[in-house]
C-alpha cells in the first residue's frame, strides 16, 4: 500500500510517518518501481506508535517500549501490535461512552433549570438560601464560600455521597428556615465577645445537635457513606478549609463543642471516626 492508504488507515498523516522515518521509529520499506510499498506490518507498527502516542508517551520513550517488543515482520509481532491497538479501541468506547453519559447528565440539568455544580441541587440551592440571608443581615459569608468551594471540589472528585441530596430532601419548609438560621447564628458569632458570646456558642451547638438528632437517621447515612481510608481522611482534613475560614474564636468553640456532642453519641462516634480517623479535630 501507498505511504497515504496507510496514514488514512492509522489515523495520521503521511508527513507524521516520514517524520517516524527519520526518528527509526517505522522502518522504511522497499521501493517499487520507484515508490515507498508499505505492508501490513508497517501499518501494524505505525497504529502501535499512534497508540502510546496518543496515550501520551513521548516519541522518545516510544522507540524504547518499541525496542522491546518482538522485532521483525513476524506473524507474532504484527498480531501483537493489532491486538494491542484494538484493547486501546476498547478502552477508548468505555471512555467515551462514560463521557456521554455525564453529558447527557449536564444537558438534563440544564433542561431542569438547574446549574452545572456538582454538588446535588438541593444543597446548591440551600446555600444560595444562607447566602442570601447572610447578605440581608449584613454578615460575613467567608465561611459559606469556603464550605461551598470545598464541598464542590469533593464533589467533582465523585468524593461526595448522593446521600447528601437524600438528607436534604427531607427537609421540610420549617425545617429547611431553621438550617438556613443555624448558618446565620454561625456568622454573628464572629460579632459577639465575653462571656454572652460563650453562651451564645454554647447554645447555639445545643440548637445544632437537636437539629442532627431530628433527622438522624439520613445524617447517618449520610456520613456513613462518605469514604474511607485514604479518600476518606483526605475528605476530613480539607474540612480545615472549611474551619479556618471562620476567623472567630467564639465560631471555633461552636465547632469544637458540636463535635463533641457528635462524638458522645455512640452512632455518629463510629462513622466519624471510620472517616477520619482515631482523632478528628475542627
Amino acid at each position: 500500500m501507498r505511504i497515504k492508504e496507510m496514514a488514512d488507515l492509522a489515523g495520521t498523516t503521511p508527513r507524521a510517518v516520514r517524520h517516524y522515518h527519520r526518528l527509526d521509529l517505522l522502518p522504511v520499506p522497499p521501493t517499487v518501481r520507484g515508490r515507498r510499498e508499505y505492508g501490513v506490518a508497517h501499518l501494524a507498527r505505525l497504529m502501535r506508535i499512534r497508540w502510546l502516542a496518543d496515550g501520551g508517551l513521548p516519541l522518545a520513550q516510544i522507540a524504547e517500549v518499541l525496542a522491546q517488543d518482538p522485532g521483525g515482520a513476524d506473524r507474532e509481532a504484527v498480531l501483537h501490535s493489532l491486538r494491542a491497538t484494538r484493547e486501546t479501541v476498547i478502552a477508548r468506547r468505555r471512555e467515551l461512552q462514560a463521557q456521554e453519559a455525564r453529558i447527557d447528565e449536564l444537558i438534563a440539568r440544564v433542561e431542569d433549570g438547574a446549574g452545572l455544580e456538582p454538588i446535588p441541587q438541593l444543597l446548591v440551592r440551600f446555600y444560595e438560601a444562607v447566602q442570601a440571608r447572610l447578605e440581608e443581615e449584613g454578615l460575613n459569608t467567608r465561611g459559606l464560600r469556603a464550605e461551598r468551594q470545598v464541598v464542590t471540589a469533593l464533589a467533582a472528585l465523585g468524593l461526595v455521597p448522593d446521600s447528601i441530596g437524600s438528607f436534604m430532601a427531607e427537609l421540610d419548609a420549617a425545617e429547611w428556615e431553621a438550617g438556613v438560621r443555624i448558618y446565620a447564628e454561625i456568622a454573628r458569632l464572629e460579632r459577639l465577645h465575653g462571656e454572652a458570646a460563650r453562651t451564645a456558642a454554647l447554645v447555639l451547638a445545643a440548637e445544632t445537635w437537636e437539629y442532627t438528632l431530628r433527622h438522624r437517621r439520613a445524617a447517618l447515612a449520610a456520613f456513613a457513606d462518605f469514604p474511607t481510608g485514604a479518600p476518606g481522611r483526605t475528605t476530613w482534613r480539607l474540612t480545615q478549609m472549611i474551619t479556618n475560614a471562620y476567623t472567630g474564636p467564639t465560631q471555633h468553640l461552636y465547632l469544637d463543642r458540636f463535635l463533641e456532642l457528635l462524638l458522645a453519641d455512640p452512632d455518629f462516634a463510629v462513622v466519624i471516626r471510620r472517616l477520619a480517623g482515631d482523632e478528628p479535630t475542627l
